[in-house]
């Protein structure tokens, strides 16, 4: 009976999450990098639709087949948004769902790099002549790469500090 009266008198202090005040900064990277993967995908799937028969079979673009850039700008607003709400609450339940969300963010991350590197692989190897759609693809499918290639950064930051923040002694 003794301790649960002392449970009860802990301060709400120890509920408290220590978390860097830059966690805000990388989760608008987070939410700016989903947002510029969404306009890319759009842009993607309009070159696609509107120069279909342009691309015809030397080129293959994935990242514009697959949609990537519209359906994993989702995941990464997501995690952009609980990391701001982590970092402004200093909550523990939004700790679990900011990791949760990142290690989701990351994986999307990861195998959009693996898919846009094929892409590019395939792209790199063909041996026809390349005609201006095409590398207005390849080029949407650089800037892809490289706003994928910053969110999977960000993301492991982002956790790299929470888990360090969560098992702080």
């Amino acid at each position: 009976m003794w301790k649960e009266t002392t449970w009860r008198k802990m301060p709400q202090s120890l509920n408290h999450v220590w978390i860097k005040k830059e966690a805000r900064m990388l989760g608008a990277i987070q939410i700016a990098s989903g947002v510029i993967n969404l306009f890319l995908g759009m842009i993607w799937a309009r070159l696609l639709v509107s120069q279909l028969d342009t691309f015809g079979k030397t080129y293959i673009p994935i990242a514009g087949v697959s949609a990537y850039g519209v359906w994993s700008s989702f995941f990464f607003v997501i995690a952009g948004f609980c990391t701001m709400m982590l970092e402004k609450t200093r909550e523990r339940c939004w700790m679990t769902h900011t990791i949760f969300t990142n290690v989701l963010s990351s994986c999307i991350a990861l195998i959009g790099l693996l898919l846009i590197s094929l892409e590019l692989a395939i792209f790199s190897s063909s041996k026809k002549r390349v005609i201006w759609p095409q590398k207005c693809g390849k080029l949407l499918s650089e800037y892809l790469w490289l706003f994928t290639s910053l969110q999977f950064l960000v993301s492991c930051v982002v956790m790299h500090w929470i888990l360090k923040a969560k098992y702080r002694r």
